[in-house]
């Protein structure tokens, strides 16, 4: 993997206006084509469309591995590192299947992109409001049974401030838990350095994903059990990213 190169405020100034554009453009499209009868699985092709452009525009180039351990036809949960808002849209191009997102409702606020996202097959979280963290695991997993995509999970929470893994929490699981899902591991190694946490400005270089072997959960006899499982999945991600330090 190459590091990243600072853009001229120039460059980084003509590259954040066409990400910009491209968003209001993919966004108007999908709003448009749902208005017009477009059903939800339309998500699946202007989402990637979307997602491609932005890259290319970013100047971000992309190394994928690992792609036969995403089998088509096959429930997944994705569950990946997270170290920039570049990671959605990374996902979903280097995917091979279909995928879908939890995304923050307040998003749904933003002009265009968020106007679309409410129109898509994606699921809402309410992050403000933690009392309703039930009803979205009910809600998604009713949303999982009809629509077999994909979903990616961030069990860190949020994104990485120093690129290091942090504790996954119980909670990111409790879905594929209860769909029965098998889970793909997802190395998403460099997205820190093309786009760091602590800012908007983004540099050129190359990010690289790393899909590992699927795994099902077994039966938990006990929450120590579901603990050192999902602790063994966390170590599995922290080896592939060591393997690219």
């Amino acid at each position: 993997m190459s590091h990243a190169q600072q853009y001229h405020w120039w460059e980084f100034a003509a590259r954040a206006a066409a990400i910009v554009a491209l968003t209001v453009w993919y966004g108007t499209l999908f709003l448009v084509r749902r208005c017009c009868g477009a059903p939800p699985a339309l998500t699946y092709t202007i989402f990637p469309q979307w997602a491609r452009a932005v890259l290319r525009a970013a100047g971000v180039r992309l190394q994928v591995r690992g792609t036969e351990h995403c089998q088509q036809g096959i429930p997944l949960v994705l569950v990946a590192n997270h170290c920039s808002l570049f990671d959605i849209p990374v996902l979903m191009v280097a995917s091979p299947v279909p995928v879908r997102i939890l995304y923050k409702r307040e998003l749904e606020r933003v002009p265009f992109l968020g106007w679309a996202l409410k129109c898509s097959t994606f699921i809402p979280v309410e992050r403000e409001r933690p009392q309703t963290a039930g009803k979205t695991v009910h809600t998604a997993i009713a949303s999982l049974a009809r629509d077999p995509a994909a979903l990616i999970v961030f069990p860190e929470g949020t994104r990485s401030r120093d690129g290091s893994l942090g504790p996954f929490r119980r909670g990111a699981f409790a879905i594929a838990f209860a769909t029965g899902r098998q889970l793909v591991p997802v190395a998403i190694i460099g997205s820190g350095q093309v786009l760091p946490p602590t800012t908007l400005r983004f540099n050129r270089g190359t990010i690289e994903v790393v899909f590992l072997p699927p795994v099902q959960p077994p039966p938990f006899r006990s929450r120590t059990d579901e603990r050192q499982w999902i602790e063994h999945l966390r170590h599995n991600i922290l080896a592939a990213l060591d393997r690219a330090s």
